[in-house]
């Protein structure tokens, strides 16, 4: 469905990315792991055509979608969800979550935009009552659900969560996943970095491992929860396997 093809990405005269291709099949969870720094936001934003150097090519449902340009890829149904959330602090929660909606806006009425926030509402239901509260007042885990449930109000056919554990207590980490796996029970395609390496890998089908810009690393989710290096990694030679979540299964 998305494949990305020999990305090579800059930072000034550095480069981030070095010829970097993965593939997410429709219906899967793919997660892009890795420590901080190797370069997994930097693909997402590439992807999103939101960063400003890299050369390579994407393609879509058997397209090269490489020019699209980061509207172009929303219009297509490739919607990211941001690191550290990105919200607009100043606006209500319904306000951001309308403005996840905004190419789809003119097409739709009053009713059937309603209709997209009680959906989201169903996801999310601790955000019913906060819908006039201005996003900026949140806690973390009720910011990750907008921010969340903007890039679902886009009616993404690939959803790209960039971090979305990133700084929430352990409860939290837990329902994020847990609604993160429902999306995937119900159709979505998502590609997920993440640096908490096991719950990722608990979730999904398939994983890539980035090291300082290169894939170091591929396969199922179970192989990779098996592999003595990535636990090594992510975990510490000596961690126990005790409690690990189950990956995803086709």
């Amino acid at each position: 469905m998305l494949k990305v093809e020999h990305i090579h990405a800059y930072y000034g005269g550095n480069l981030a990315l070095q010829g970097v291709s993965i593939e997410v099949n429709q219906g899967e969870i793919v997660s892009l792991i890795g420590s901080n720094g190797a370069g997994k936001s930097t693909l997402l934003n590439c992807i999103s055509s939101v960063h400003p150097r890299w050369t390579g090519r994407i393609l879509f449902q058997g397209k090269d979608v490489t020019r699209a340009g980061s509207q172009g890829m929303v219009k297509l149904g490739i919607v990211q969800v941001p690191e550290s959330r990105l919200l607009f602090g100043p606006l209500t929660v319904k306000e951001n979550l309308d403005m996840g909606a905004y190419l789809r806006v003119s097409r739709m009425t009053s009713a059937q935009l309603n209709d997209e926030i009680d959906r989201i509402l169903d996801i999310f239901p601790p955000l019913k009552p906060r819908l006039g509260q201005k996003a900026g007042t949140l806690s973390g885990g009720e910011q990750q659900m907008v921010a969340i449930g903007r890039g679902l109000m886009g009616d993404p056919r690939v959803l790209l969560l960039d971090e979305p554990s990133l700084g929430l207590a352990p409860l939290v980490v837990k329902e994020i996943f847990r609604i993160i796996t429902r999306l995937r029970e119900e159709g979505r395609t998502i590609l997920l970095v993440e640096q908490n390496a096991m719950a990722a890998l608990g979730i999904s089908h398939r994983a890539y491992v980035l090291e300082t810009g290169r894939i170091t690393t591929s396969g199922p989710a179970q192989e990779l929860l098996d592999d003595p290096r990535v636990r090594r990694a992510f975990l510490g030679q000596d961690a126990s396997r005790t409690g690990d979540p189950k990956p995803a299964r086709r």
